[in-house]
């Protein structure tokens, strides 16, 4: 409303008189004209209208085949099955949003303004009370820590499939045809040596292979108790596992613990995956189109073969079944490498990774030997290399051999000799003897011959100890004349040609297979039963490394606790 202003003159003072118009009405009158757009507006306008356009376009393309499951006045939903072609060419990833631009230098350097939101109640610094400055400043420090996390990224550039899943296979990839190599470092110390760290390919009638593919572990101690020919009926069982369709054998795998039956998130701890079916089953041909999906995570896929022995597997996993079988019924390389077409360098690995299964089953499962009243029978030989003429011996590593003759289980440990510098009897029997603590009871009676040092196992908390000649042996009924015997024809005959070829820890991996097969494959159905139980067991078993890592890290060290480790760290 507008008011008019008048002054009137008097005696005294000027007087300022505000008179009211008439018309309450009245407002103030302003003239107004549209000022028409330039060429450069008209154009922006123009190109941000056509990509408004044919993005409306290419969507209504994709969802026309597909169904309205919801339609209200702001936006509308729709399901699409299958693969949808194009929709690559406009949709970005999250990650594409994240990517900084690289910083140029060239030339003078210029100071670059900075732009930040600014908080509308932000007042005068100086007007502003002490308190409420310092509280804002935390707020600030709080938000700067923030921003500078760093940020984890689970979006793929690429489209799902079973290569590009967490832990997946590699089948048909780059990754698959590239072998590591097989030459490898002789002149590491034992503490960093891999499980190959002194195996190098050698010539064998017709091709390379590696020494430990040659090396057989044969059972003896209760086959004519226990063996049954189960070996047809392991064909059988095994061929109808191989001739299920993708979807049926992924089940059967779960079902039998060869892969999780629950998978945790990564990125968000303690978060449960669901497993879900993939559309596009050619995206994950060998689970049938099963994968692990979340909410957490929409765009990350996990494979089911995550954290399992087939993890990162070159061949399908059907292959890898197959090398499974054939190991427990111990077929010939050979034949193995010709039949189900894989390369030696795998197939030694993985053999060596079902050895250091079984050495992880025998720390789970076998308990102490012996008892109050129980005999336990306790050997040591030595096993080495001569020269032709049999003058020079060159010892390879000693053997202990622990046996008890009612249960018939064994245990054997291979154990690095002294060095000729050293040689000290005492010391030498209390290095070889040292898994005896761990192995049997200390009131057992143990029977061994007189080769052994008595004080050291007195020193071991040993109180019942009978000695006998090694002439008195075979006459003697307490005596330690079955483990002798066990020593001096199964053990060396497992290593005849490639003792000299292998290392201690190779060594040791073999014996643990033996000492595994006298208890748990005594048959080959036997064998194949036990084996996939205890891969199993190790693959529900919790660790922060893939299960093959950590398969390759026993075989590198089979001495080692690694139950009694995993079980340590679960508690902290």
């Amino acid at each position: 409303m507008v008011t008019s202003v008048t002054e009137t003159e008097t005696d005294d003072d000027s007087v300022i008189v505000v008179a009211t118009p008439a018309d309450p009405n009245q407002t103030l009158q302003l003239d107004c004209w549209d000022e028409e757009l330039s060429e450069f507006q008209k154009a922006f306008y123009e190109k941000g209208v056509k990509e408004h356009n044919d993005i409306k376009a290419k969507i209504q393309e994709v969802v026309g085949g597909a169904q309205n499951i919801f339609s209200g006045e702001i936006f509308s939903a729709y399901e699409i099955l299958g693969p949808v072609p194009g929709l690559d060419e406009f949709s970005k990833p999250i990650s594409s949003f994240n990517k900084k631009e690289p910083k140029r230098d060239r030339g003078r350097k210029r100071e670059r303004e900075s732009f930040h939101a600014v908080d509308d109640s932000e007042e005068d610094e100086d007007t502003v009370p002490l308190s409420k400055r310092k509280a804002k400043e935390k707020k600030r420090e709080k938000r700067s820590r923030h921003e500078k996390a760093p940020s984890i990224t689970s979006v793929s550039n690429v489209r799902p499939t079973e290569a590009t899943a967490v832990g997946g296979l590699v089948v048909g990839t780059e990754a698959a045809k590239r072998k590591p190599s097989a030459v490898v470092d002789l002149t590491k110390d034992d503490k960093d040596m891999t499980s190959d760290a002194t195996e190098v390919s050698f010539n064998k009638l017709n091709g390379k292979t590696f020494p430990s593919l040659v090396v057989v572990a044969r059972p003896s101690l209760r086959v004519k108790e226990t063996f049954k020919n189960d070996r047809s009926s392991l064909d059988s069982k095994v061929k109808t596992v191989l001739m299920h369709p993708a979807v049926k054998f992924t089940e059967w795998l779960i079902q039998q613990g060869l892969v999780k039956s629950e998978q945790q998130c990564q990125v968000h701890n303690g978060r449960n995956l669901k497993l879900g079916m993939y559309s596009d089953a050619g995206k994950f041909p060998y689970s049938g189109g099963y994968v692990w999906i979340s909410q957490c995570c929409p765009t990350r896929f996990v494979s089911v073969f995550n954290r399992s022995i087939f993890e990162g597997a070159p061949y399908a996993p059907t292959v890898l079944l197959k090398l499974i079988y054939h190991w427990t019924c111990q077929t010939n390389v050979t034949n193995v490498v010709q039949w189900v077409k894989v390369d030696n360098l795998y197939l030694k690995n993985f053999y060596s990774w079902l050895r250091s299964v079984c050495t992880l089953a025998l720390q789970t499962h076998m308990g102490k030997m012996g008892g109050y009243n129980k005999k336990i029978e306790m050997g040591v030989i030595s096993l080495g290399t001569t020269t032709q003429d049999g003058k020079q011996r060159q010892v390879k590593v000693e053997v202990l051999g622990i046996l008890d003759p009612e249960q018939k289980l064994v245990r054997l440990r291979a154990v690095e000799p002294l060095s000729d510098g050293e040689q000290n009897h005492k010391k030498r029997f209390a290095k070889i003897l040292e898994p005896l603590g761990e192995w049997v009871s200390r009131d057992s009676t143990i029977l061994t011959d007189l080769t052994v040092d008595k004080n050291v196992l007195h020193q071991m908390g040993f109180k019942n100890i009978v000695q006998v000649s090694p002439q008195d042996q075979t006459r003697v009924a307490n005596s330690n004349a079955s483990i002798m015997d066990y020593l001096r024809r199964i053990v060396p005959r497992m290593f005849q040609n490639t003792l000299s070829l292998l290392s201690r820890q190779i060594i040791q991996q073999f014996l643990d297979e033996l000492v595994w097969r006298e208890q748990f494959g005594t048959s080959p159905g036997q064998a194949f039963d036990h084996i996939i139980t205890h891969i199993a067991e190790q693959t529900k078993a919790e660790a922060k490394e893939p299960f093959t890592s950590r398969l390759t890290k026993v075989s590198a060290n089979p001495y080692r606790q690694w139950v009694a480790s995993l079980k340590s760290s679960k508690r902290k």
